[in-house]
């Protein structure tokens, strides 16, 4: 018997795709039961943009749903709620707006609702959902325009090229003042804004889902994550004139990819080095790896063995479009290459390096075929043999595991959509031993909601045991725009507080698209990597 009853409020029986997921999410959780579908009828005021308006954004929507895959055309496609539903006895309660109102409040209160969830656009009036549910009533509200609305969800953000997009969770109050902000959280931007929406709608149902865990979890007393990040002030609805803008501005983006595909130019990354972990010295002091044409060298660790500083990188080729893990050393002021230390059939990156009872590992990251994988090293520094797969059917990029208090820590990027995005949200797990296959997940996960800090860029872990975090920071069309070092003050599992570092540009390049995206030091030496338009 399933604890909560919910309702789901929509405006219509033909619904898009991820309200169809929500149902599901619901047919499968241990704790919620969808208790009815109401369905609230127009009002007969007619609401929708302008004819002219209504023609460029159908026009607009027709093209760039070709851009979109399979799973987010599907998202947006509509279908008849009713046959999502999990059984012909969840009843489907029809509902009028205004005055036809009055008689329907006994009928939905004699449900015994919970909680309801409104989904898009919604015409019930506030003063009819007061009473609906024990709960309230919860709504998302998308890109910071009206919250009554989903129709341009994921739309502003991208015509004005802001980095992120922001989703909020409300439980309304009986005045817009009086609502109350659960939850909000962001995304990088995409550059179409179909797909921008998708990500929004996609986004939005997990923060429903794991706000429902919390309030399931309630009695054991574990608290969510605090809000991690600040939106603008709410945006009307967008005027003809920026439909049209917007179109213009997407035929200048494109345009200036294609001739960049023409003239073959690359954002080629290189890394630097310098005996220091000051952030100042990365100007001045700071020795660069240069990788040879047609490759770039990326997501470098520096192990110190034998005195001697060795780093370890991702080596991606452009033809073969895939990545092996090099290693270089840097002695008499010249850099060394000295040959590839993991060759595999998928792409490997982000080769975190860790010693444990003597034995070195390597976790590099193996998403491309679905896994986190532990490497141990049997003759340094070039050959390596696979120790245990730490987890199996995951998407999960830049894992970084360490001992801190009594547990052993894995930090990971997890894609929760399964190929949209591993930048929006970092997850923890501990275990007693680095090499166990048994992770038990942090009571807060996702530990971090938020695009600007979320995706790990290295770490540093001091011999006290202090831990500083590093993380990316994604702009617009723009991947790798800066790095941040954050310090972790509380890592418990229960408990996760980090403290938001300077987000650092790479502003010391002065060229077009300059890029830095990782961070690393150990040994006295620190080694990041950077990147610009070739």
């Amino acid at each position: 018997m399933k604890t909560y009853r919910v309702g789901l409020l929509v405006d219509g029986y033909e619904q898009p795709g991820w309200m169809h997921e929500m149902v599901d999410w619901f047919v499968h959780s241990q704790d919620f039961d969808i208790a009815a579908l109401l369905v609230m009828s127009p009002d007969g005021a007619d609401k929708s943009p302008r004819f002219g308006v209504r023609a460029l954004f159908g026009t607009l929507s027709r093209f760039e749903s070709r851009l979109l895959p399979a799973k987010q055309r599907q998202m947006l496609a509509c279908g008849d709620m009713r046959q999502a539903l999990p059984s012909e006895s969840v009843p489907v309660l029809p509902l009028e707006s205004g005055e036809k109102a009055a008689g329907e409040q006994d009928a939905v209160t004699a449900l015994g609702l919970d909680l309801v969830i409104t989904l898009g656009t919604s015409r019930a009036t506030r003063s009819q959902m007061m009473s609906w549910a024990r709960l309230g009533v919860w709504q998302l509200s998308y890109s910071d325009i009206a919250v009554s609305t989903s129709r341009y969800a994921g739309f502003w953000e991208v015509y004005q090229r802001e980095d992120h997009t922001t989703v909020k969770l409300w439980r309304m109050g009986t005045a817009a003042d009086q609502d109350e902000l659960l939850d909000q959280r962001s995304f990088n931007t995409e550059v179409f804004w179909l797909k921008n929406q998708a990500r929004a709608f996609s986004l939005g149902n997990f923060m429903v889902y794991d706000a429902l865990q919390t309030l399931a979890r309630a009695q054991q007393g574990v608290a969510p994550p605090e809000m991690q990040i600040m939106s603008g002030q709410r945006r009307t609805d967008p005027a003809e004139w920026d439909s049209a803008a917007y179109i213009a501005r997407q035929a200048w983006l494109i345009s200036d990819l294609i001739v960049r595909r023409i003239m073959k130019r690359n954002v080629r990354w290189r890394i630097g080095m310098f005996p220091s972990a000051r952030q100042q010295a990365v100007v001045s002091e700071a020795m660069v790896l240069q990788p040879p044409k047609g490759r770039f060298f990326a997501d470098p660790f520096v192990y110190t063995h034998d005195q001697k500083p060795y780093i370890f990188f991702e080596d991606y080729d452009f033809t073969s479009r895939k990545g092996t893990i090099s290693v270089a050393t840097y002695s008499d002021g010249a850099f060394r290459l000295l040959g590839t230390a993991l060759n595999l059939p998928y792409h490997l990156s982000f080769p975190y390096i860790f010693e444990h009872e003597g034995v070195t590992y390597m976790v590099p990251e193996t998403c491309g075929n679905r896994s986190i994988e532990l490497w141990k090293c049997t003759e340094f520094p070039l050959k390596w043999e696979l120790d245990v797969t730490l987890m199996t059917n995951i998407s999960a990029v830049d894992t970084i595991i360490f001992k801190h208090g009594e547990y052993w820590w894995l930090l990971t990027n997890i894609d929760r959509t399964d190929g949209q995005s591993h930048c929006d949200e970092l997850f923890a797990f501990f275990s007693d031993s680095p090499r166990s296959t048994e992770w038990t997940p942090h009571a807060c996960n996702p530990i971090v909601r938020n695009p600007m800090r979320a995706r790990n860029a290295g770490i540093v872990v001091s011999p006290s045991g202090e831990v500083i975090r590093c993380a990316q920071y994604q702009g617009f069309c723009h991947y790798g725009k800066g790095v941040s070092l954050n310090p972790i003050v509380a890592l418990t599992p229960t408990t996760y507080v980090e403290t938001d570092g300077e987000i650092h540009y790479a502003s010391f390049l002065r060229k077009r698209h300059a890029s830095m995206h990782h961070w690393h030091h150990q040994g006295g030496h620190t080694v990041f990597d950077f990147a610009y338009m070739e």
